[in-house]
C-alpha cells in the first residue's frame, strides 16, 4: 500500500475547503469500548459546510439496552453551529465535542462534556497509518474517507461513576458530498488489536439474510507489521430471529500479499442509532482470529423501510 495516492495529510486533520455542492459533509468519529462490561461508545461530529452547523454528539449502549431511550446515554444534535479552532491543531464542536491533534494524522486528545452527566478525557494512538477506501467504492463514492484502527485510554464519568478506558478501536474520517436520502445497505465490520487490525466493507442485497455469504468488496487486514489491502472475501452473518439484528459474523478474505485471515465474532450489545432514512444497528463484538481473542464491532446499515420489512419478516430470507 506504500504507492497508495489517497495518502493522509497533516492538513487533513483540519476543516476543509468545501465544494459548491449544498450537500458537503465532513465527519469525525471515535470509538472507545470497555468489553469487559459490554459497553460500547462513539464521539461524532458531522459539519455541513454550506448548509451551515454541526450535528452529532455521543452515544455509550451496553447489554442493559439497544433503542436511544435505553443505553446509557445518548445525546444526538442535528443542528448546531459551526466548529471553531480556538488553537492550532485543536478543533472545538459546539456538541461538547473537542478533537486536539498530538501528532498528525497518528494521536489525538480527545473530549466530551455535555455539562450535566457525561465527560470523557480520552488519548487516541494510531496502530496504522489512516487507510482510504478507494475512490468511488460503497458507501462513499463521492467523498474521501479513512478508517484507522488505534489504541485509546483515559477515562469516562458518567451520572459520577468514572470508568477507566483502555482498549483498540476504530476511528473514520471523510469529507465531500453526502446527502441525507439514497442510503443502501451496508456492511462494515471491524476488529483490532496490537498485533491484527481487519476492516471489511460489504454491500448486501435484499435477499441477503441469515447466514447467506455477503461479498467483501473493500477492507484491509494489518497483521506481522504488514498493511495490505483485502482483494477477495465473504461475510456471513447470523441474525436474532425475534429482533433481526446481528448476533454473529462469520469471515474469511485474503488481502494482496496472498494472506489468508479467519475469523468468528459474536455479539455482545448494540444500539439503535436512527438517521433521517436510514438506520444503523450497530453491535460489539468479541472476535476470535487465527486463535486470537480481538473486540470490533459490526456497523449494520439499513434504509428504514426494509428495515422495517425485514423486522416484520416480509423479507423472504434464503436459508
Amino acid at each position: 500500500m506504500d504507492d497508495d495516492p489517497d495518502r493522509f495529510t497533516p492538513a487533513d486533520d483540519g476543516l476543509h475547503t468545501a465544494s459548491e455542492d449544498y450537500y458537503e459533509t465532513e465527519t469525525f468519529w471515535f470509538s472507545f469500548f470497555v468489553p469487559d462490561r459490554a459497553l460500547g461508545a462513539w464521539l461524532y461530529a458531522s459539519v455541513k459546510h454550506n448548509a451551515g452547523g454541526t450535528a452529532g454528539g455521543c452515544w455509550i449502549w451496553d447489554a442493559t439496552g439497544s433503542a436511544p431511550w435505553d443505553i446509557p446515554f445518548y445525546e444526538q444534535f442535528a443542528h448546531l453551529k459551526a466548529p471553531s479552532q480556538p488553537s492550532p491543531g485543536r478543533l472545538t464542536f459546539p456538541t461538547g465535542m473537542t478533537v486536539q491533534v498530538r501528532e498528525p494524522a497518528t494521536s489525538y486528545h480527545l473530549g466530551y462534556d455535555d455539562r450535566r452527566r457525561c465527560r470523557v478525557d480520552l488519548r487516541f494512538d494510531a496502530l496504522e497509518p489512516p487507510v482510504p477506501l478507494r475512490r468511488g467504492a460503497p458507501p462513499y463514492p463521492k467523498a474521501s474517507h479513512y478508517d484507522q484502527t488505534g489504541h485509546v485510554t483515559g477515562h469516562l464519568l458518567l451520572d459520577g461513576e468514572r470508568v477507566e478506558i483502555d482498549c483498540h478501536a476504530m476511528r473514520d474520517r471523510s469529507w465531500g458530498p453526502r446527502a441525507e436520502r439514497g442510503y443502501r445497505r451496508v456492511g462494515y465490520t471491524w476488529a483490532a488489536s496490537p498485533g491484527l487490525s481487519l476492516l471489511t466493507y460489504t454491500s448486501p442485497q435484499a435477499h441477503q439474510g441469515g447466514t447467506v455469504p455477503e461479498r467483501v468488496h473493500s477492507g484491509y487486514v494489518r497483521r506481522d507489521g504488514t498493511l495490505a489491502r483485502i482483494v477477495e472475501g465473504r461475510r456471513a452473518v447470523h441474525r436474532d430471529p425475534a429482533h433481526g439484528w446481528i448476533t454473529g459474523v462469520d469471515l474469511e478474505v485474503v488481502d494482496e500479499h496472498g494472506r489468508a485471515t479467519v475469523g468468528r465474532a459474536e455479539g455482545t450489545s448494540r444500539m439503535i442509532l436512527p438517521g433521517g432514512t436510514s438506520v444503523c444497528i450497530n453491535t460489539a463484538l468479541r472476535w476470535t482470529v487465527d486463535g486470537r481473542t480481538l473486540h470490533g464491532e459490526d456497523q449494520d446499515v439499513w434504509p428504514i423501510d426494509e428495515w422495517r420489512l425485514h423486522r416484520r419478516g416480509s423479507v423472504a430470507w434464503a436459508a
